[in-house]
């Protein structure tokens, strides 16, 4: 058992102090490296003080088939039994219009997304959409100020219910420095910590834009590594984002090759419009969806 003063402490080392270590130096792979990996049991926490690299799950464009997902399953994650809390902004939101437009042409993928509470629909898979009044989160609203994290800490005292966690990045993760993202990843580790029956899910950013993309290729890295280092929950948005077709897509910015979104989602290429206001295609975000069903049947345990 983890004593409360220490989490504190340790949360409050992770909000104000730079990390050591894990740089962008020879312990990283090249930043063209999409980083796919993963294996290992599901874990049904979201933090331990004592952490196993075989609890590592990653969910990228290898889990964006909803085959192997049994009826059984689907029917379990619509059970009520538990609420998924999701903070995010306008990229983040891939995933909750996504899985709208999949239970609109297959109903029995029933998902409700409550702004800002719990669903009252049942018989749904129940999302918790954004904060206590706000769902357009910003990282000093979730994890990258006190005033966040103790925010987080009201929903999840309350809502018993909660037992999965997840912020989105938005363009934002191509201006993190590495202490920057050390300080989301530290905080998202303690929060884990403290809260032991609910299981923080951490996230890449996505690769639509070349602006600094080398930078958001290292810190999208930066998050792979820890996660695998430390049997980390990680939902790989930017690789998400580069696959479709069996086809990697990537760019050289600044003469360096990087991830970038594939021309199938760029909403600037002939043919191709942009979808729900989330800067992609509705196919990448149905895309975005089906890898959610997915890593959410593995973690409830009912996939195929």
């Amino acid at each position: 058992m983890v004593h409360s003063e220490l989490i504190v402490v340790g949360l409050t080392l992770a909000l104000g102090i730079a990390a050591c270590g894990g740089g962008d130096g020879a312990g990283d792979r090249a930043a063209g490296d999409s980083g796919t990996g993963g294996g290992g049991a599901s874990t049904a926490s979201g933090g331990d003080p004592d952490p196993d690299p075989a609890d590592a799950r990653t969910f990228d464009h290898r889990h964006a088939a909803l085959d192997g997902i049994p009826a059984s399953c689907i029917d379990a994650l619509k059970s009520g039994d538990f609420v998924f809390h999701y903070a995010h902004r306008s990229h983040g939101s891939q995933i909750i219009v996504g899985a709208e437009s999949i239970e609109a042409s297959s109903p029995v993928y029933g998902f409700e997304a409550e702004y800002c509470g719990v669903p009252a629909e049942t018989g749904v898979f129940r999302m918790w959409d954004g904060m206590i009044d706000n769902n357009l989160v910003v990282g000093e609203q979730y994890w990258a100020s006190e005033a966040g994290v103790d925010e987080v800490r009201a929903i999840l005292g309350d809502h018993p219910e909660i037992r999965y966690s997840m912020w989105a990045w938005s363009s934002e993760i191509a201006e993190q420095t590495e202490q920057d993202v050390q300080r989301y990843l530290d905080a998202l580790d303690a929060l884990g910590q403290e809260f032991p029956k609910v299981t923080f899910i951490y996230m890449t950013g996505p690769a639509d834009a070349e602006y600094n993309g080398v930078n958001r290729a290292k810190r999208n890295q930066q998050i792979r590594g820890f996660c695998r280092e430390r049997g980390k929950i990680l939902y790989d948005f930017e690789d998400l984002d580069v696959h479709f077709g069996g086809e990697r897509h990537t760019a050289v910015v600044d003469g360096v090759e990087i991830p970038m979104q594939h021309p199938r989602f760029d909403v600037e290429a002939s043919g191709n419009a942009e979808y729900e206001h989330t800067h992609t295609t509705q196919d990448s975000c149905e895309i975005k969806a089906t890898a959610f069903w997915r890593m959410m049947a593995e973690l409830e345990g009912c996939a195929q």
